[in-house]
């Protein structure tokens, strides 16, 4: 609204303007012809009244025309004066109105851009303040999430602490465990080699006629031996030197040995398995990808009896076994 009525003042102090100089050149206008007018009529005058009239007369009405005429000439003069004063002022009131003009359009943009910049001002504040309450509500929550804590009971849990994972190749007595379907089982290798030792004397002379066997043994405790014999006959010696270059060991049912949660109980088969182990004896655990949890548990529970444990990770459907070129198992 101050807006509106500011160029409105404006507006009406160049029309009264204009409209003063507008009567005042017509004033002027008027005031020359009348002076002409009455010139005219004079001259007209003196020369209908010169033939009939006396010298005297006329001479007196001539002095008096000389003087009427001096005075219109006057008058002329000052009119003309005023006329050229008054278009001066006309073309000063036109550059005014157009240093007026080009204010008024300065004003304008000013106002404009100080319009522009109050409603950027009002944008920004409503940010801020959107911001603001955002920040107090956030501050509020923490508030009262503090307060929770504050007056909530104080928990503890235990945190294991393993050594520091340095491994070491496994050179002394191991046992052998593996975990599948979340259940775990006792492998008995050394009984499985024995009964693999037994079977290749019984056989040595039939054996010693081939390269390579494939010899089977078992099951024992749940599990069998497949494993490869390789012959080789010195001649020089008279002698023939047998040896299983690679063995693999398979369960003799998918569910074999026992679930973990109960393996850790105090009167599992895992439990007497590990009864009375030898500090130098490391258990190695041979795990599947769908046991790795119950891995970390066992491994835990071994941890916390002290016993040094090595893992195993297999691929899915991967036999347990080992060869001549294998390597050996790293405890950590």
């Amino acid at each position: 609204m101050a807006r509106a009525r500011h160029e409105e003042d404006l507006n009406a102090g160049q029309d009264s303007f204009l409209d003063v100089i507008t009567n005042i050149v017509g004033i002027l206008i008027i005031l020359v012809m009348v002076v002409g007018a009455r010139v005219h009529k004079i001259s007209l005058t003196a020369h209908q009244a010169v033939a009939p009239t006396a010298n005297a007369d006329l001479e007196a009405k001539v002095g008096e025309l000389e003087s009427t005429l001096l005075s219109a000439e006057s008058e002329i003069d000052e009119l003309q004066a005023q006329a050229r004063m008054v278009g001066a002022a006309a073309e000063g009131a036109a550059g005014a109105r157009l240093e007026l003009a080009t204010a008024v359009s300065a004003a304008k943009v000013e106002l404009e851009r100080r319009k522009q910049a109050a409603d950027a001002a009002q944008v920004a504040f409503a940010e801020r303040a959107a911001k603001r309450r955002e920040l107090e509500e956030s501050i509020q929550k923490c508030t009262l999430e503090a307060e929770a804590v504050k007056h909530r009971k104080a928990t503890t849990s235990e945190v294991l602490a393993y050594p520091t994972p340095i491994g070491r190749t496994v050179n002394g007595e191991e046992i052998h465990f593996r975990l599948a379907g979340d259940r775990i089982a006792y492998i008995p290798l050394e009984e499985l080699f024995e009964l693999a030792k037994r079977n290749t004397q019984r056989h040595a002379n039939s054996i010693a006629s081939m390269a390579n066997r494939i010899e089977t043994v078992g099951p024992a405790q749940g599990f069998a031996l497949d494993y490869v014999i390789e012959a080789k006959v010195d001649q020089a010696r008279g002698q023939v030197l047998i040896r299983s270059r690679e063995w693999a060991v398979r369960p003799a049912e998918p569910s074999v040995g026992e679930p973990v949660a109960e393996a850790l109980g105090p009167s599992s088969r895992f439990r007497r398995a590990i009864a009375g182990v030898k500090p130098d004896t490391t258990i190695t655990l041979w795990c599947y990808p769908d046991s790795f949890a119950a891995y970390r548990q066992v491994r835990e529970e071994l941890h916390r009896l002290g016993i040094p444990t090595a893992g195993r990770p297999l691929p899915e459907g991967a036999p347990i076994g080992g060869s001549t070129e294998g390597s050996k198992s790293v405890v950590q």
